[in-house]
């Protein structure tokens, strides 16, 4: 798949990312090219079930709309053409049922610092 791909999971009752560039953590900044795709997805065993929604902060003109739901496990949006900026990111999710924890649902999860996405 071309294009930039954020992975999800849940680590310890916190969303854990991973992008295509290399980066992870609890708070990453993935840089997309301008008309790219952007592509959030649950990692392999993540302890999601679903991603219910990616809720943006920012300069939302480095995009091209929304990002919307592809599938279950896949929410994407693209890049701008020519819009050069930053925007902050909250990924709600739903935890499988077989993961420990209070309730079932978990949405919003973000720490201090939310994950970041930066054109170019």
């Amino acid at each position: 798949m071309h294009g930039t791909i954020i992975y999800i999971k849940l680590n310890n009752g916190t969303l854990e990312y991973r992008d295509s560039e290399g980066h992870h953590g609890d708070t990453i900044t993935t840089h997309a090219k301008h008309n790219g795709k952007i592509v959030w997805k649950l990692d392999q065993c993540s302890g999601i079930s679903e991603i219910t929604g990616i809720k943006l902060q920012g300069d939302l003109n480095i995009l091209n709309g929304k990002p919307r739901k592809v599938d279950f496990n896949q929410w994407e949006v693209r890049a701008a053409d020519e819009s050069e900026g930053e925007v902050s990111y909250t990924v709600e999710v739903v935890k499988c049922e077989r993961v420990i924890g209070a309730g079932v649902e978990i949405q919003g999860l973000k720490g201090p610092n939310p994950p970041t996405l930066r054109i170019p």
